[in-house]
């Protein structure tokens, strides 16, 4: 039967069929003696706060008809020496039940009185209905995988509380893992670089700033827990793998409630695949452009005879080499987590991630604009100004717990601790500085420096969540506490800047390896705690208002200490007490399908940045306003949202002169963002995924002028436009899949410097260089061969355009990557 008759349509039985039913558990009810209803007349269509912990499936049904106040029949049979995941969140009847029967091999069937009857679930080729996608995103069993999806059912990562795409009052964007495997995205930059609304750009080959609404990300987040972000060192937070995730959820704007310090242009918060109940696993391997290979493995089930206790493991190994001369990157994962249920109400999570990222070959920005007489140079794409032994290794180790227990009246205490051990060991060696000669390439220096650091990260998360009754209607309260404890230890081995010898123009790599001696000591210690409270008020059926706040403490101090006893050391540290971050947002549903919506917070992050007096810049501050409509069509199959959004800032840095820990910056005030966006995301019908995004955004400063960040001085794009989508065939060829992307963003800005020969004083001065509008496509196919066995075909910049992902960092440019294949064949188990 066609997957759109088994996941939209319901039935009414007779009252006696349905009383012979309970009576006989054996006895076939059949689709002969029901008939159809409308879905949109079904008081199951309701959503309200379930609670229920993980379990046997027989108990946690009796718990959630007991909670929904509902008749389910046949289930003390069917679901016998079964196992189910629970739920915590906001859910219809019917996506509950999704939920709840994940993997069983069962689907319940609705009846006319609005009970439900059990039954086996028929075997479908091909994607089945919407899994478990919508409750909230640090809950256990929460998948997005086999769901075969591009949107999910809810996020909590706006405001804690697991509210649908449609509730929450925050434009979002989900990359689910069906998107992340059509796309062949195996990295976070695959995976961004595609979502609407993002735009990537490269300070070199192992680092890159994301941007949302005109702003670079800064607020990243593994499970809803918060992690510092370093834009300089990055250890290694833009190589993250993707094998690990099961999604990334995208908040756009300001986050404050959740992420406390942090800025305006979006949150990214990657969520971890879990165990599931039953047995599954697979193996890929892949092989791409540039000896690209990459083997992983998954496996996942239960760990006990009654799957109490759940394990996962998850290992890859890449070996690449890229479109530049010699480059070479390897990484290996491992991720492993274990989920046991220690009593019917206490469910017990463990887990550790590792990431082990190492590169030869790699660059210290990119490659001068201009020749010596102020003309344009013309690199090849595959000129590669590093030595062939310059290094970036990334050392990334997590482990995490939580403990979730169920309370009473369906209210759940979570609390959850998060270690980061990140070690980067880098020693750069670059043949980017100054500007060749047009005839005999001379000129040109170095940008060399060995640099180290280790750093630990303690991170601690509480809250309390559930529902309450105030003047006869259901509301939803959360409380938490976090705090975040990181301390970096850096030793300081300084840069210097030798000349190459002879052309630039016959550079292959070449260049001996000094020795830089160690000069002192860098101890950073950044703290962070906040108490929050967010309600979810429901005065009208149709109105929701959530009000909340938070209460943050920060400090830091930054000691660097020189080993020669003549040069000063340097003392930095600042302490801000009780900021207040207010958050509103109001949604009213015009009706099934609509709602409208709008959302306030205010904005605040301490900053390290320091002006010509070599003092700190004064936090940056500011407020976001957002306003937009949004639908979900087929039952939260697909959805859609408009928003419109202003922005304004003050303190944000800009960089003036110098570089490291010399660099000047000087405080823009008046900074104002606004813009609007649009996405559609989810399924248009059976077989037709799309994932679609238009962005506009205006970012200046009070005098109209643009704004360059402080590190990487290019402007993001105003205007992006992102879309993917495949299509499965249906009948005979219902195992083929394509599909195909389109990437179009405006012109972006960089500042560079200019030499000018005739100008005797100044030598030349600093000018824009444009990267004009530019279109990527990309392709893919997929060929299902069995339930086992499949095979994908990924083409990246189909049409091989030429164009700059990175301008202006030290005076610097990069290219994107040509055209990418790439081959993936996988076995399922």
């Amino acid at each position: 039967m066609p997957r759109a008759t088994l996941t939209r349509q319901r039935f009414a039985l007779h009252p006696l069929v349905l009383a012979l039913a309970v009576v006989l558990p054996g006895l076939d009810v059949s689709r002969s003696q029901a008939t159809p209803l409308v879905e949109s007349e079904q008081p199951g269509n309701q959503t309200r706060h379930y609670a229920i912990a993980g379990g046997s499936l027989v108990s946690v049904l009796n718990r959630f008809a007991e909670q929904a106040g509902i008749f389910l029949a046949g289930h003390n049979e069917l679901a016998a020496d079964k196992r189910s995941p629970g739920l915590n969140g906001v859910y219809s009847q019917q996506q509950a039940l999704q939920q709840l029967l994940q993997g069983s091999g069962l689907q319940a069937q609705r009846q006319g009185n609005g009970g439900y009857v059990l039954h086996t679930a028929p075997v479908i080729q091909g994607p089945l209905e919407l899994g478990a996608t919508n409750i909230s995103g640090q809950a256990p069993g929460t998948i997005s995988e086999d769901s075969h999806s591009y949107t999910v059912g809810s996020t909590s990562s706006a405001t804690g509380l697991p509210l649908s795409l449609r509730e929450t009052p925050q434009s979002v964007t989900v990359i689910t893992r069906q998107l992340m495997d059509d796309q062949g995205a195996t990295s976070i930059v695959d995976a961004l670089r595609r979502a609407p609304g993002i735009s990537v750009q490269n300070y070199d080959s192992e680092r890159w700033e994301f941007s949302s609404r005109g702003l670079p990300i800064t607020n990243f987040q593994y499970d809803g827990v918060n992690t510092d972000y370093d834009g300089v060192y990055d250890y290694g937070t833009t190589s993250t793998d993707m094998a690990p995730y099961d999604r990334v959820e995208i908040i756009k704007g300001a986050t404050g409630l959740m992420t406390g310090a942090g800025d305006p242009s979006a949150t990214v918060n990657l969520i971890r695949k879990r165990p599931t109940p039953a047995f599954k696993a697979s193996v890929s391997g892949t092989v791409g452009s540039w000896d690209t290979y990459r083997s992983e493995g998954d496996i996942s089930g239960p760990l006990s005879a009654s799957a109490n206790v759940r394990g996962r493991l998850v290992g890859v190994y890449q070996d690449r080499s890229a479109y530049v001369d010699h480059y070479r990157n390897a990484r290996d994962i491992a991720y492993g987590i274990v989920e046991a249920d220690l009593t019917p109400d206490t469910l017990v999570t463990l887990g550790i991630d590792q990431q082990n990222t190492r590169s030869r070959g790699a660059s210290w920005t990119g490659f001068p604009m201009y020749y010596s007489d102020g003309s344009r140079t013309d690199f090849s794409r595959s000129f590669n100004p590093a030595t062939d032994w310059s290094r970036r290794d990334f050392t990334n180790q997590t482990l995490f717990a939580n403990v979730q227990q169920q309370l009473a009246n369906d209210w759940a205490l979570k609390v959850s601790y998060d270690r980061k051990h990140r070690q980067h060991d880098t020693f750069l060696a670059s043949a980017s500085g100054g500007n060749p000669d047009p005839v005999s390439g001379e000129g040109m220096f170095m940008y060399m420096g060995k640099f180290k650091g280790d750093q630990m990260q303690d991170n601690v998360d509480v809250n309390l969540s559930g529902p309450f009754t105030l003047a006869g209607r259901e509301h939803e309260l959360i409380a938490g506490f976090m705090s975040m404890n990181t301390r970096q230890d850096i030793p300081v081995y300084g840069s210097v800047y030798p000349p190459v010898d002879g052309s630039i123009f016959d550079w292959r790599g070449e260049f001996a390896k000094p020795e830089i001696p160690r000069v002192g000591t860098d101890d950073i210690v950044q703290r962070q705690t906040g108490a929050y409270l967010a309600a979810r008020l429901k005065p009208l059926d149709d109105l929701a208002l959530i009000l909340g706040a938070r209460v943050s403490n920060f400090s830091g101090h930054d000691d660097l200490d020189y080993s020669d006893p003549h040069s000063a050391d340097l003392r930095d540290s600042y302490r801000r007490s009780g900021v207040v971050t207010p958050y509103a947002g109001l949604v009213y549903d015009l009706d099934d399908t609509w709602s409208v919506y709008t959302s306030y917070t205010s904005i605040y992050q301490p900053q390290m940045s320091k002006d010509a007096n070599r003092q700190l810049l004064d936090p940056v501050q500011g407020k976001s306003l957002e306003a937009g409509i949004k639908a979900e069509y087929f039952g939260g199959r697909l959805n859609a949202s408009f928003a419109l959004y202003r922005i304004e800032q003050d303190n944000i840095a800009e960089h003036v002169s110098g570089d490291d820990a010399e660099s000047v910056y000087r405080a823009v005030q008046g900074a104002t963002t606004q813009g609007f966006e649009f996405e559609l995301a989810g399924e248009l019908r059976d077989g037709w995924n799309l994932s679609a995004g238009y962005t506009y955004n205006h970012t200046r400063d009070a005098q109209g002028d643009y704004v360059y960040g402080s590190v990487l001085q290019t402007t993001a794009p105003e205007q992006l436009v992102r879309v993917f989508s495949t299509y499965r065939l249906p009948g005979a060829w219902d195992g083929l899949t394509v599909g195909a992307g389109l990437n179009w963003q405006s012109e972006f800005f960089g500042k560079v410097f200019r030499p000018d020969p005739a100008d005797d004083l100044n030598f030349g001065q600093y000018t824009t260089i444009t990267q004009p509008v530019y279109t990527l496509v990309d392709a893919m196919a997929r060929y299902r061969f069995n339930e086992h066995l499949s095979t994908t075909l990924n083409v990246k910049n189909l049409f091989d355009k030429t164009y700059y992902t990175g301008l202006g960092n030290f005076g610097t440019g990069f290219y994107g990557e040509p055209r990418t294949l790439q081959l993936t064949t996988r076995w399922a188990f």
